[in-house]
Formats: structure tokens, sequence, C-alpha cells
């Protein structure tokens, strides 16, 4: 909630400023490669059946990452623009932690966050201008794999499920014009994901048991791209 609190902080600031960042009906074209950093917070492992069959206190985190990304905006008037953002899909490992953490990585999974947002734009300097706005994000989880190290440790052969989620947004940015048509932007962005996991475990001994964990992932992700308006 801090982030968010900056954040509309800052854009309350500078809507009161005159701004000409931008003109109505242009459009931008931006890409380039992110960071992203997670702020795992993870319920405890749980199973189905009642039974003492998993410990207590296993969490699970997500690993920081690397991806592409790729952003569209559309100048609705001079200092509003609609943008639509996405990465190539990271693979992301889980690790496990808590009473678990020796298992080290337990899984992986592919992460698709697209998500619209609503700009505003001011000028700083001759070519120097900076956004801050607000959206909402849908994140889906494809390609969940399970590692052997975690179904040794529960005892058989297992499937995972994440269940889709979408969110909000936040983000605030800066570029620099090297001429009419491009741009270099820096960026931040803080997404709130919450990732609901299923684990499937066909055990010989009573057959499936499916376990559940939550993990509000919420990434802070740092951006650096190049633009071309038209």
């Amino acid at each position: 909630m801090k982030t968010l609190s900056s954040a509309i902080a800052l854009f309350a600031a500078v809507c009161s400023a005159s701004t000409f960042a931008g003109e109505a009906g242009s459009q931008l074209i931006k890409f380039g490669a992110a960071s992203v950093s997670y702020n795992n917070d993870s319920t405890e492992l749980k199973d189905s059946t009642g039974l003492p069959l998993t410990p207590a206190g296993i969490t699970a985190s997500a690993e920081d990452s690397n991806v592409a990304l790729l952003e569209y905006d559309y100048f609705v008037t001079d200092d509003w623009s609609i943008q639509l953002a996405a990465g190539v899909p990271p693979t992301v490992k889980l690790t496990a932690g808590g009473t678990a953490a020796a298992l080290g990585n337990v899984g992986e999974t592919s992460v698709l966050t697209p998500a619209v947002l609503g700009l505003y734009h001011f000028d700083l300097a001759d070519k120097l201008s900076a956004y801050v706005g607000a959206g909402v994000n849908y994140t889906k989880f494809n390609d969940v794999k399970i590692y052997e190290n975690y179904e040794q440790a529960f005892g058989g052969a297992s499937t995972g499920s994440i269940d889709d989620n979408i969110g909000p947004v936040v983000k605030l940015g800066a570029s620099y014009a090297m001429n009419e048509n491009w741009s270099v932007d820096l960026a931040y962005s803080h997404y709130w994901v919450t990732s609901d996991i299923e684990v499937t475990t066909d055990t010989p001994q009573i057959g499936k048991v499916t376990r559940s964990i939550s993990i509000d992932a919420d990434p802070d992700i740092f951006s650096m791209t190049v633009g071309y308006q038209f």
C-alpha cells in the first residue's frame, strides 16, 4: 500500500502542472527488457486429506527473473495515453521455503502478464518527460512443472496448476527524446499478483493427494525500453 500511496501522491502533484509531453492521436511502440523482483508472502502448504501427511511450516516463493518487453501507447489527448504492456512469457522457478528449504527449486511455470494502463505525461525539460499512471493486469500461468525432488519428498508423480489472477498495477517512468521519433525510457511498475497453487501427487499408499499453497508474489518491475513514436 505504501507503493500505491506514493504513486497517487505523485499523480496528484503533477496533474496540476501544464503538460506538453505528447500529441493527441500519436502512437508509441516501445521494446526492451525488464528485471522482475518478487515480494513473496506465502501461506503454508496444506493437503486435502485431513491426515498428518504434510509437515508444518512449508512455504514457497517465486524466483526473480528477467523478461523482454513490448509496450504500445495511444495518446488520447496531448497528456493522456492508454498503454498496453506485455512481455515474452518468462519461465519462473518456484522454490520451497520454511521447513522444506533444503529442497530448493521444486517447480516452474511460464508467466504471461499483459496489462492495460492509463498514463499521464508531463514535460520535465526540453527533451525529458515523465509519466505516472495505473491500470489492471491479467496474469496467466502456463506449463506448470513439478520437479523430481518434490515428487521424491512427497511420495509420487505430481502435477501442478496455478489459478489465473487479475489485479491492479501502478507505474511511473521517464523518457528522453533522442530525436522526433526515437526515445529511451526508464520505468518502475508494481503489480499485485496472487498465485493460488495446487499440486496433486499420485501416492501408491492412499492414491491422489492434493496440496495447496498461495503466494502473494507482487512483483516490482524495473524496465529499460527504446521507443518509436509516429
